[in-house]
């Protein structure tokens, strides 16, 4: 019995691996976290094929959430800067990094 599961852990570690981290698509991963910075979100989405969802984030999704942001810095004079950066970067990240998955 133990001998079969090491056959089986052996033969599906890899593939499992593969299957739960998923494979993306470097070059979209790096260009949408460029263009993320600069407020151009979704271009990981078009540049990986789903151009519906990438089309979303640009033409609404990224527009309202950066009126959003920038308007909590304006309503509280810059000090708010100091929780929506970070929270700016990891929105980039998170939609970047799912725009560029094979999944």
């Amino acid at each position: 019995m133990q001998e079969k599961n090491r056959s089986i852990y052996g033969a599906g570690y890899h593939a499992g691996l593969q299957a739960a981290h998923g494979s993306r698509n470097q070059a979209a991963f790096v260009i949408g976290i460029i263009a993320g910075f600069f407020g151009i979100w979704g271009l990981s989405y078009i540049l990986n094929n789903k151009v519906g969802t990438g089309c979303l984030w640009m033409l609404i999704v990224g527009p309202v959430l950066a009126a959003l942001l920038g308007g909590l810095i304006v309503a509280t004079g810059g000090v708010g800067a100091i929780v929506i950066f970070p929270l700016w970067l990891y929105i980039v990240y998170v939609q970047a990094k799912n725009g560029a998955s094979n999944i």
